[in-house]
């Protein structure tokens, strides 16, 4: 019997403090939302929008005054500033990079003829074991490795993008969910 009121006590000592500790959470989120938004200058090199921790894996990229979506990207734990590419198959990288993130290849390794903005060329296949962009996270991403000449900056392709559970533009802003 004493178990039992025990358990009806703690209950009612739950049902009483949790609306208390929503209520404190929810006015500290509202704290976090009516912060001053930093302008891209003075972000800490990221390009990354501040998210809602209870938004869960979401991160929130904004435009750039071209119209594109830059952002500072973890890929294999080295850090890179990525273009997200939606008309690019593969998450698109150089030599140069795919060293840096632990991909060694061989000269006979570029053997695929690809398609670029700058003409053709050839790339190499590669996986990219890990991508993370501020809360989303992604594994196992497939890369195209192309020659250091024929790519200068990270493109962010659909081999990236296809492994979420969303991703949508609204308005100046590119929303990744996981």
């Amino acid at each position: 019997m004493e178990k039992y009121l025990f358990i009806g006590g703690l209950m009612l000592v739950s049902a009483f403090l949790t609306p208390q500790l929503l209520n404190r959470q929810s006015n500290e989120v509202e704290q976090m939302n009516s912060a001053p938004v930093e302008t891209a200058a003075q972000q800490t090199n990221q390009n990354v929008k501040k998210s809602n921790p209870l938004d869960g894996r979401k991160t929130i990229i904004p435009m750039d005054s071209r119209g594109h979506f830059l952002v500072d990207a973890r890929m294999n734990g080295y850090k890179a500033e990525v273009l997200v590419d939606t008309g690019a198959t593969y998450v698109a990288i150089n030599e140069t990079m795919a060293r840096k993130l632990g991909i060694r290849l061989k000269s006979s390794d570029f053997k695929y003829k690809v398609r670029t903005a700058n003409g053709i060329t050839m790339a190499a296949a590669g996986i990219i074991d890990e991508i993370e962009i501020g809360r989303v996270r992604v594994q196992n991403v497939q890369a195209s490795i192309s020659r250091d000449e024929s790519l200068s900056v990270v493109l962010l392709g659909m081999a990236f993008l296809k492994k979420l559970d969303k991703f949508e533009i609204t308005g100046n802003e590119l929303i990744l969910t996981q």
